[in-house]
């Protein structure tokens, strides 16, 4: 929705996915790491296989963490600073987990899109095909959400209908170009 007032948007899970290609440093020391199972036939590596692994062991998740998240955040920056200087007003930077790495100490402003409890449950079991027990692991692996909801400048509430959302997003996107605006007086 930010897209269509005009925002660039970048994509932490693309930018996860370009940097493990096969044969990209990171992917080679991904497999390094955790070995040649994890690789399909065609040498990507396999996402369900590899996310198995980290969600039953914290040592291993926090060794991908090492592996791909500074990775993930220079491509982040690059791809920030090419589309500020093509002269993209407001971009966004779209990451599942931007305050568990930190991210939202180089971004301002943070807004979070948070929902109910039951609708995050919903949507993981529904997008991802996950079993209760995976659910549970995803989400002791994040922030609680109350806490992301207090360290956001913007919070946005996804538990009604989609014309509230758009709402909201109208709002949000209404108060970032007039803070924008006020900036550059």
């Amino acid at each position: 929705m930010l897209r269509e007032f005009g925002a660039k948007i970048i994509n932490a899970d693309d930018l996860a996915r370009v940097i493990v290609q096969p044969g990209k440093e990171a992917w080679k020391e991904i497999v390094g790491a955790f070995g040649n199972e994890i690789l399909r036939p065609d040498k990507a590596i396999d996402r369900e296989k590899l996310r198995k692994i980290i969600f039953e062991d914290g040592k291993a998740r926090e060794r991908l963490d090492s592996i791909t998240h500074p990775r993930i955040r220079a491509l982040a920056l690059a791809r920030a600073q090419e589309l500020a200087a093509k002269g993209a007003e407001v971009i966004v930077y779209e990451a599942p987990l931007l305050f568990e790495n930190e991210a939202h100490t180089w971004l301002s402003p943070v807004i979070v899109v948070a929902c109910d409890d039951d609708a995050q449950r919903r949507r993981l079991k529904g997008r991802d095909r996950l079993s209760e027990t995976e659910i549970d692991q995803h989400l002791k692996a994040q922030m609680p959400l109350a806490e992301k909801r207090a360290l956001a400048d913007y919070v946005i509430e996804n538990n009604g209908d989609l014309d509230d959302l758009k709402r909201q997003v109208r709002d949000v996107w209404q108060k970032l170009i007039g803070a924008k605006q006020s900036a550059t007086r």
